[in-house]
């Protein structure tokens, strides 16, 4: 009986034990940086993340304000109402996850993540001009984008797509870019290389392709466009014109540095 009991007290104090060093003996601000620097020294150089107001919870579970990612140094994503709570479930598989809930903009962020690196997060009807990284293209762009990324040990691997694509393209000039409504595609970000598998474009003029890369910031890219001729105007015809490879099939070259 007395073997029985030192056991069942054993059982109970540990986690007691746990909560006690969890809440007592880590401070905030240790935790903090130790995350911070987890995520830049994953392997995936290009990422940094910084949190705003961040604090502890009961039970391993964490808060913020706002989480702040950055591709090359640059504002890329914003995650308001940031929280993260330890998920019990998974330790009978031998992992150690967190479920992961925000917002962007008016839109949703949830999920799950697996230490050290790996996890599923799904984002719902997030409005494109409430995407920092975006801006930096120079182009107005609206509708909303939901989403699906799987994260693994090199890489982030992204599928996404935008039902109601609204751009306003004065400022670069693509040609044809205004006219495209719906967009969807997957992408990879590995270490300080942003690879863009296929991103298909559809609208009321035709239907064009985007792939290539963007490196250290730069933009190595080029759109494929299929347009409908009967339905370009003189002007839009002349200026996808310099571009034809074949008849109907035109590929424009997308080169900046960010």
């Amino acid at each position: 009986m007395n073997k029985a009991r030192y056991i069942f007290y054993v059982l109970i104090g540990i986690p007691v034990l746990l909560i006690l060093i969890w809440t007592v003996a880590i401070p905030e601000k240790v935790l903090q940086d130790r995350i911070e620097r987890a995520v830049t020294n994953s392997g995936r150089s290009n990422l940094s993340v910084s949190f705003d107001e961040f604090r502890k919870g009961l039970f391993f579970n964490l808060y913020a304000d706002s989480l702040n990612l950055k591709i090359d140094d640059k504002p890329a994503l914003r995650v308001t109402d940031f929280k993260s709570n330890f998920s019990p479930r998974y330790l009978t598989g031998g992992e150690l996850a967190f479920a992961i809930t925000g917002k962007i903009g008016t839109g949703s962020i949830n999920g799950i993540l697996k230490l050290p690196v790996d996890g599923k997060i799904v984002v719902e009807r997030v409005e494109l001009n409430s995407i920092p990284y975006l801006t930096q293209f120079g182009l107005d762009i609206n509708g909303y984008v939901s989403s699906e990324i799987n994260i693994g040990n090199e890489s982030l691997n992204i599928t996404f797509n935008i039902p109601d694509l609204h751009i306003d393209d004065n400022a670069s000039m693509i040609p044809l870019l205004n006219t495209f409504r719906k967009l969807q595609g997957a992408l990879s970000i590995e270490n300080n290389i942003i690879k863009i598998e296929s991103i298909s474009l559809d609208g009321e003029k035709g239907y064009a392709r985007l792939k290539g890369s963007i490196i250290n910031g730069k933009i190595n890219l080029t759109l494929e466009v299929m347009p409908d001729e009967d339905k370009l105007t003189t002007v839009e015809s002349m200026l996808i014109g310099k571009y034809i490879v074949s008849p109907g099939y035109y590929v424009i070259p997308i080169r900046k540095l960010l």
